[in-house]
């Protein structure tokens, strides 16, 4: 059976885009019958990542109008921004109508957007076999809009199989009333251990990676800078992300004294900073396992500090790095007792790349999706 791999987000770029796009690219580079289909600006943000060459065959890039009409209006947060690129969505699910809505039986794999967009296709054709998967324990956080939730559930239910990234994914899912039978669960997620590589030489960089919302802590991150800052002059700090919480951080970034301290911003590609940094926190305050950043730190050799919440310990143990309350105090002394012992952060860094070698590798993650995939066929 033929294959389609859809990944649609026209809002931005996070962990779960930059690990499914390289998936997905790589997938169908090699299988000469399977297609990516992707929204032009997201493949954009992944080459300029890194993620992909932007050379890959058989990748279907769509174009989204609407999205250049808002940002030609300088539009990019807000309800009409938002109304906007959703236009683009529903252009998006027209064309997969057209182009499979009589075609022979395909394979689909759906991630984000990629689920609202199938959805009429499924309802057309229920033979299509479908698997969609999901990132977030969260649903409703995941789908981010309280309108939207019962569609994304009613393409669940109409799916042949749910990829569930996390045991608590599987278990959010089931309480929304999601067939257990239908829900699988990988033993680990997927990084690029060829990509991100711990640099020759480590500075004492402290990384925050994550969207600027509140359930990545960017503020408590920032709370916790100016005790490390006395205790280590030399330390720089990066806080590395965009999103709606942007103005509390800046705020935050003047009410804490701590410009010219920590860089602020969006980066594309974050290995070049991975690989020197020495320590990264994650902060998440639902669960930090298994987040795209900090498996990608952790592959770097930095040295994870981590809220003890949820998995986390899956990745974060006395052997990888440090967890810790989610209270300014705690982080900075973690923090603070890393830099000051560059022989342990050395240990550690190298413990932690081999546990994301060994469990997260991409080849262990693909197995798993074929496995799957073989599963729906049948």
């Amino acid at each position: 059976m033929r294959r389609v791999f859809v990944l649609i987000n026209n809002t931005g770029i996070g962990g779960s885009e930059r690990r499914m796009g390289r998936l997905f690219a790589r997938m169908v580079g090699a299988n000469p019958e399977a297609v990516l289909i992707i929204n032009a600006g997201l493949w954009e943000k992944l080459a300029a990542a890194g993620v992909v060459t932007d050379q890959e065959r058989r990748v279907w890039r769509l174009p989204e109008p609407w999205g250049r009409l808002a940002n030609g209006l300088g539009l990019r947060r807000g309800a009409l921004s938002f109304g906007l690129r959703k236009l683009d969505y529903v252009l998006f699910s027209l064309v997969l109508l057209v182009r499979y809505g009589l075609a022979a039986r395909r394979l689909f794999h759906l991630v984000l957007g990629g689920a609202y967009i199938a959805l009429p296709l499924m309802l057309l054709r229920p033979d299509h076999r479908v698997v969609i998967s999901v990132t977030n324990r969260s649903l409703a956080s995941l789908v981010g809009v309280s309108w939207a939730l019962p569609l994304y559930r009613f393409a669940l239910m109409r799916c042949a199989c749910v990829d569930a990234l996390t045991e608590g994914v599987r278990v959010d899912l089931l309480q929304r009333d999601i067939a257990g039978e239908k829900i699988a669960v990988p033993s680990g997620s997927a990084i690029d251990v060829e990509q991100y590589q711990p640099s020759q030489a480590k500075e004492p960089w402290v990384v925050f990676v994550g969207r600027l919302i509140e359930d990545k802590n960017p503020v408590l991150f920032l709370e916790a800078v100016p005790a490390i800052h006395r205790a280590d002059p030399a330390a720089r700090f990066f806080l590395l992300g965009d999103g709606p919480l942007r103005p509390q951080v800046e705020r935050a970034l003047d009410r804490l004294r701590l410009r010219g301290f920590v860089e602020l911003g969006f980066r594309a590609d974050l290995a070049p900073v991975l690989g020197k940094a020495r320590v990264f926190v994650s902060l998440q305050r639902q669960d930090n396992y298994p987040s795209q950043s900090l498996l990608e730190a952790m592959a770097c050799g930095a040295v994870p500090v981590a809220t003890d919440v949820g998995l986390t310990w899956k990745l974060v143990d006395e052997t990888t790095g440090i967890r810790v309350k989610p209270d300014p105090g705690p982080i900075a002394e973690a923090v603070i007792a890393l830099l000051q012992d560059p022989q342990r952060c050395d240990r550690l860094g190298r413990a932690a790349r081999q546990r994301v070698v060994e469990q997260h590798s991409d080849e262990r993650y693909r197995a798993y999706l074929n496995s799957l995939y073989a599963r729906v066929e049948a």
